[in-house]
């Protein structure tokens, strides 16, 4: 499934000319409700479970197998971004990355990934989810829950590549959101 979020390289044609694609249109409102409605979708005519994965060759597809794998005897499967290729991810992100890590351990009590784009869900952890964050929040709302919630969690350690195309993401405006996602689901 593609939900394409008003891209420009033809993703969406490609995709329908497939015709075994089905291409959802995001509402613009930002990367969780885009996959917010990829959830909603897979619950209303699918039977099984869900990947999904950042779309700008930053993450190593080779591993789609693997997390296949894994979501079998686990609810949620996150690639953790062990190792950041030369060039993946600016200093000052990188420097929010680290501090983010840290606080979700310190709130949570879990080292987990709480940003990566690479997670697999299992119909079961999106039924139980309940899940609400429009933008970037939404992979710490992820990992926030299902911490919560007690669900299985596998990290698979993964290689960060540096990103094709533009980053939608606004440093100081979407550090805010993460972070009162983080806080959020602590409650």
């Amino acid at each position: 499934m593609v939900v394409d979020g008003r891209s420009t390289d033809d993703t969406k044609n490609i995709a329908r000319w497939e015709q075994r694609v089905p291409v959802l249109i995001d509402d613009g409102r930002g990367k969780g409700s885009g996959l917010r409605m990829a959830f909603e979708w897979v619950l209303r005519n699918g039977d099984g479970d869900v990947i999904f994965v950042d779309p700008d060759g930053s993450y190593p597809l080779y591993l789609l197998p693997e997390f296949i794998e894994h979501l079998k005897h686990n609810d949620v499967v996150i690639g953790e971004r062990t190792h950041f290729i030369a060039g993946s991810l600016p200093s000052v992100l990188r420097i929010g990355d680290w501090l983010s890590r840290r606080l979700f351990r310190l709130l949570y009590g879990q080292k987990l990934d709480n940003m990566s784009g690479f997670r697999g869900l299992s119909r079961r952890a999106i039924e139980r989810m309940c899940l609400s964050e429009d933008g970037f929040g939404i992979e710490t709302e992820i990992t926030a829950k299902a911490v919560r919630l007690g669900l299985r969690i596998k990290s698979i350690p993964i290689n960060y590549y540096p990103r094709k195309g533009k980053s939608k993401f606004r440093p100081l405006k979407d550090t805010f959101v993460v972070l009162r996602a983080m806080w959020r689901y602590r409650k």
